[in-house]
Parts: C-alpha cells; sequence; structure tokens
C-alpha cells in the first residue's frame, strides 16, 4: 500500500516517530479490515486519519 510502505520504512530504519507508528498501525488495522469485508453485503472500514 501507497500509505503503509513509506511509514513501514520509517520503522524499519528505527526512525519513525510515535505518530509515524501510530500512523502504520492504523493503515495496517484498516487493510486487515477491507480483506475480511463479505463481497456479497459489503460494510466498508472508514480509512484512517492521514498524517503525512
Amino acid at each position: 500500500s501507497e500509505k503503509i510502505a513509506p511509514l513501514q520504512d520509517a520503522v524499519d530504519l528505527d526512525e519513525a516517530t510515535n505518530k509515524e507508528k501510530a500512523s502504520l498501525l492504523a493503515w495496517r488495522k484498516y487493510r486487515v479490515q477491507v480483506n475480511r469485508v463479505d463481497t456479497l453485503k459489503p460494510v466498508w472500514p472508514e480509512k484512517p486519519a492521514s498524517s503525512l
């Protein structure tokens, strides 16, 4: 995901701020929720607030 990759890079390089770490967690949870959406009766999760 285009939102997750730069945040993950910052974490991997041990340069992420607490805000970036929280944002990464929120986007990863969102990605999991999207993958679990029932395609016959879709209820889409709310996107995390963009912090970048």
